[in-house]
């Protein structure tokens, strides 16, 4: 899962950092209170999306940060937007199906 990472910024008066993945979007980060625990924080998620092996952007400023999150939701909006919804039964098929456990689990639990 490709994800971008935020810089450390000042919020009300503690340092916080943003996540942004295609599944979750934007996900805003603990606020610390100290700044070093905010680093340590970040450098841990940066490690352990690296472990396992997930794509990472790293952002450095607010202003990387925002157009790379603008960029990979019209990405994703346009390739979400191309996909046809398709059916994957009929409502006979669904209700049949339905009847069939109501009768196992009669049976089961008699």
């Amino acid at each position: 899962m490709p994800a971008i990472l935020g810089p450390i910024l000042l919020k009300q008066g503690c340092y916080a950092f943003d996540l942004w993945t295609p599944e979750d979007g934007l996900s805003r980060g603990y606020a610390y209170r100290r700044v070093e625990d905010a680093h340590y924080a970040r450098n841990a998620e940066i490690k352990s999306r690296r472990r396992r092996l997930d794509a990472m952007l790293v952002c450095a400023t607010l202003e990387e940060f925002t157009t790379a999150v603008a960029e990979r939701e019209a990405t994703y909006r346009s390739l979400v937007s191309r996909l046809r919804p398709q059916s994957v039964g009929s409502d006979r098929t669904i209700e049949r199906t339905i009847r069939e456990l109501t009768e196992v689990a009669a049976v089961v639990a008699q």
